[in-house]
């Protein structure tokens, strides 16, 4: 994936896109995409009608287009069923979506002659997402809607970290420093999705930080093998360590016991004083 998918797609229409676009992107297999849905759904970790549902998008903001199926000589054939079900699919006109599939081309051409140097004229930094960590262990076993959502999001900004922190331990470079009004901007999320995602990062092992200032450091970034336990509970409040979470966790009652409610006969003055105090509490 790229950062800058996010300026034009959501991260369900950015994860179809982006996977369609590493093979309709490929010379070798004739710039076209082919694959069922069912296929995309065992990949991206999605249902068949949010597959559909995205694809269809994709092709009205002109990201992707339909391209015409070959005409079957032989209908008795059995494997001929796979042409009749599976999407054919190619890059679309959009302006992004060529200059996306364009760069993603040239980085995979460079892979495959062994040439890991980067162009510096690219306008995009592309990153691994590891979505196959989201597959199931048996066919009954699913993520809710907004689970489903939430960790895809974790693992696109789990990929983003990686790749950075990655880059620079490659070079001896400081330890990566963030803020999260910085990732809020450049993922198109606001900053308490930034905050769920980072402290679900941290619950699930995948990262560990600390907090300087109103910046996060992140000193280190596991590589991603199989999400199976999800999140325990999404929190918009940055936690250095899961020790941090659970005591302030088991700390946030007796705060709230501490502030006195104001009887029904109260005036909304009062009323509103108690719920700026309640909201600072939660959120400071």
């Amino acid at each position: 994936m790229s950062t800058k998918l996010f300026e034009h797609l959501n991260e369900t229409e950015a994860y179809v896109f982006s996977f369609v676009a590493y093979f309709a992107c490929d010379k070798t297999k004739g710039n076209i995409f082919k694959r069922s849905t069912i296929s995309l759904c065992n990949s991206l970790g999605y249902s068949p009608n949010t597959i559909r549902s995205a694809i269809d998008t994709l092709v009205e903001k002109d990201f992707l287009t339909r391209a015409p199926k070959p005409e079957i000589q032989n209908k008795t054939l059995r494997y001929n069923y796979f042409d009749e079900i599976s999407h054919h699919l190619k890059i679309g006109n959009d302006e992004y979506a060529q200059e996306f599939s364009s760069e993603l081309e040239g980085v995979l051409i460079g892979l495959r002659n062994g040439n890991k140097s980067k162009n510096s004229l690219m306008k995009n930094v592309f990153f691994k997402v590891y979505v196959t960590a989201l597959q199931p262990k048996t066919k009954s076993e699913k993520w809710k809607r907004n689970q489903s959502r939430h960790l895809h999001k974790a693992l696109v900004l789990h990929g983003f970290l990686h790749n950075k922190v990655k880059f620079l331990n490659k070079f001896d470079k400081p330890a990566l420093s963030l803020s999260v009004p910085y990732l809020s901007t450049m993922m198109q999320w606001s900053r308490n999705t930034i905050r769920r995602i980072i402290n679900t990062l941290t619950q699930l092992g995948l990262i560990t930080m600390k907090l300087d200032g109103r910046r996060i450091v992140f000193t280190h970034i596991k590589m991603v093998e199989r999400v199976r336990e999800g999140y325990i509970q999404l929190k918009s409040r940055l936690f250095g360590s899961s020790n941090q979470a659970n005591n302030a966790s088991k700390a946030d009652p007796i705060k709230t016991e501490k502030l006195k409610r104001p009887n029904s006969n109260a005036s909304p003055t009062e009323h509103a004083a108690y719920l700026a105090a309640m909201k600072s509490r939660q959120y400071s």
